[in-house]
């Protein structure tokens, strides 16, 4: 795949670059020049939390996670991170350190811009730099906007949110019109994305697929979440508490 088909898969529902726009194929090219390649094995950590704002990265290829350590030590799951994505975007703008861990989630391909090399370009073409700041305003606001819907509302309401979130992002067509969501969306992440326990996050699930809305993926190798009804799931979430 060339960076262009990269980044323009980011710009449609199968990117997986997460809320905000995505860079226009141009920029994206022309940043990718500045930078070096770096592969990541999973489970490897492509940023520390707290560590040195240094680079910004564009990720090329494989999938990210998204992550923070909470005081009490404990690891709290943000989000994913497919082709098209910025990494570290934050901290270049900010230039305070790292706010979150990203580790790769499978073989991942990342381009390493220095900071360096990125300031020079960006001094060197306002353009571009109102477009990667545009890039980071609007992701940071999407990411604010997406906290308070997962964490608002009934239990049900804010985990159908995330399962729809994922599906349009991440999914693949599946039979009958479901969709697959093709990232390890397991339930401790559902748990720390709408600020619930991993059991409460089940029973829900249970009842979710019982109205023949999703499917668990417990009978699937690897297993993955599937979005049977995607239209009834939304329609769900528009009733009325009882």
């Amino acid at each position: 795949m060339t960076t262009q088909e990269r980044t323009e898969a980011a710009q449609g529902p199968r990117g997986g670059a997460g809320p905000g726009p995505a860079l226009d194929p141009s920029l994206w090219e022309a940043l990718r020049a500045l930078g070096h390649p770096a592969e990541f094995v999973p489970g490897a950590t492509i940023l520390f939390q707290g560590s040195p704002s240094e680079s910004m990265l564009l990720l090329e290829e494989g999938l990210a996670t998204v992550s923070v350590t909470a005081a009490d030590g404990a690891e709290v799951f943000l989000a994913f991170r497919g082709p098209g994505s910025l990494l570290g975007e934050f901290g270049y703008v900010d230039r305070r350190p790292r706010s979150a861990m990203v580790r790769a989630a499978v073989p991942t391909l990342c381009r390493v811009l220095p900071r360096p090399a990125l300031d020079r370009f960006l001094g060197a073409d306002p353009e571009a730099q109102r477009a990667v700041t545009t890039a980071v305003v609007a992701k940071m606001r999407a990411v604010t906007d997406r906290r308070v819907r997962y964490t608002q509302g009934r239990i049900g309401a804010r985990i159908g949110r995330v399962l729809l979130d994922h599906a349009r992002e991440f999914g693949v067509p599946g039979p009958g019109g479901s969709v697959v969501v093709d990232v390890p969306l397991a339930q401790p992440r559902i748990a720390d994305l709408v600020g619930a326990k991993p059991r409460i996050v089940g029973l829900e699930l249970a009842r979710l697929q019982q109205a023949g809305l999703v499917d668990t993926g417990y009978r699937s190798s690897p297993r993955k979440l599937r979005v049977l009804d995607p239209e009834g799931l939304e329609r769900r979430l528009a009733e009325p508490a009882h």
